[in-house]
C-alpha cells in the first residue's frame, strides 16, 4: 500500500505543487481559488466545495450539505478510490471510478443549472464577483 502510494507522490508530485501554486496566487490576488470566479466572476460547477469542506471538518455536516451537497459525492468517490487502488489493490477501480465520475459530473452539472437559474446571483456560493479579470478588463481598458 506504502509503496504505491509513494510511487503515485512521486509520479505526481510536479503536478501537485503546481496546482497549490496557482490556487495560492488566485486566492492571494483574486480572493478566490476558483478559474471560473477569477475569470469571469461567475461560480463554477464546484463552487462552494472549499467551503463546504471546512463546514464538514467543523462540524457543521448540514450547513456542508446545503453549501455543496455534491461535496459528500466527492468524498465518497475519494473514499472508494482510496480503497480500490491502495487497499484492495484491484484493476477495476478504474471502470467504477471512471463511470462514477461521469454520473456525478453530470449530475452536478444538473445541479448547477438548477442552482445558477434559482438562486444567482444572491444566494452564496451562487453570487456574482466584481473582482475578476474580464470586469477589470471591461471597466479599465475598454
Amino acid at each position: 500500500m506504502w509503496e504505491l502510494l509513494k510511487k503515485d507522490i512521486y509520479t505526481y508530485w510536479k503536478a501537485i505543487i503546481f496546482m497549490l501554486v496557482i490556487v495560492a496566487v488566485f486566492v492571494k490576488c483574486f480572493g478566490a481559488a476558483c478559474i471560473s470566479r477569477v475569470f469571469i466572476g461567475v461560480p463554477c460547477p464546484a463552487c462552494g466545495m472549499t467551503r463546504a469542506a471546512f463546514l464538514f471538518l467543523s462540524g457543521h455536516w448540514l450547513e456542508s450539505f446545503q453549501m455543496q451537497p455534491f461535496f459528500y459525492a466527492l468524498l465518497v468517490g475519494v473514499v472508494l478510490f482510496v480503497c480500490y487502488r491502495y487497499i484492495i489493490r484491484k484493476e477495476k477501480y478504474k471502470k467504477i471510478f471512471y463511470s462514477y465520475s461521469m454520473v456525478m459530473l453530470v449530475a452536478s452539472i444538473g445541479f448547477y443549472l438548477y442552482r445558477m437559474v434559482r438562486f444567482f446571483p444572491d444566494v452564496p456560493p451562487m453570487t456574482y464577483s466584481k473582482k475578476n479579470i474580464l470586469y477589470y478588463i471591461i471597466h479599465k481598458w475598454l
